[in-house]
């Protein structure tokens, strides 16, 4: 169930609005059982009217076009790897210090806050309503940082490491801003903490989970990921003294 109100109001399909990354053309997922026995999703996205990776690097190579630029803005605001201007350490401190007050909540145990409903005019501080926006907007970047520190920092363990090397490739390449090679017209996107999971800062308020959000931009990466997702299907089940053990363990 919860995973079928996600697709119809998170990504809009069979909805009267768009999801959340524009207009959803196809998704395909499955839902894989870990060891815990716990859930997650993995799942694709297309988005409607998109073009193909040819398409995109031939115009994001087109000096005259501001093609590159809106490009550019629509990943870094769909895809972040760093928190809502914050350092992680400044992040750290100020959980640390909202967890003093005694009516601090864990945002993992609470439900989104729906923001208040938009003025039809520019932002003016006598509107009581403005005002209203401009605190519920600061409450979405503080809980969407305690979110991500509490979900989406990857600690390297007995879990990832083989041969002293993390399977999940932690920690990430820092990268202070979004580049686009001219020469192998590959794009990097900005991330400044290294050990973050890439999101998107409105489905981690709406989850209040660890998330990966990622951008496929090249035929290659969308090959493997298609590949990734797929093999969760012919994945042989937990043998039945697994299931026991891990149930005992729990």
């Amino acid at each position: 169930m919860t995973v079928k109100l996600f697709i119809r109001h998170v990504l809009g399909v069979n909805a009267d609005h768009d999801g959340l990354y524009r207009k959803t053309a196809a998704y395909y997922g499955t839902v894989e059982q870990q060891g815990r026995l716990t859930l997650h999703l993995h799942l694709l996205l297309w988005i409607a009217n998109s073009l193909s990776p040819h398409e995109i690097r031939n115009r994001m190579m087109d000096p005259q076009s501001g093609f590159q630029r809106k490009m550019i803005d629509y990943l870094e605001s769909v895809h972040q790897g760093e928190f809502i201007g914050r350092t992680m350490t400044e992040v750290q401190n100020d959980i640390l210090y909202a967890s003093s007050d005694p009516d601090y909540k864990d945002p993992t145990q609470t439900l989104p806050e729906a923001p208040p409903y938009p003025c039809n005019h520019q932002s003016d501080q006598k509107c009581k309503n403005c005002k209203k926006g401009d605190i519920w907007w600061g409450s979405f970047k503080n809980v969407t940082n305690d979110l991500l520190y509490r979900s989406n920092i990857h600690s390297c363990g007995d879990h990832c490491m083989v041969k002293g090397e993390c399977k999940a490739r932690f920690p990430r390449p820092y990268v202070e801003e979004t580049t686009v090679d001219e020469k192998d017209e590959y794009i990097t996107l900005r991330k400044l903490e290294r050990r973050l999971n890439t999101f998107t800062p409105a489905l981690t308020y709406l989850l209040r989970s660890n998330s990966d959000v990622t951008s496929l931009l090249s035929g290659t990466a969308l090959k493997s990921v298609v590949a990734y997702v797929t093999d969760y299907i012919t994945k042989t089940p937990l043998k039945t003294y697994t299931i026991f053990q891990t149930i005992r363990d729990v």
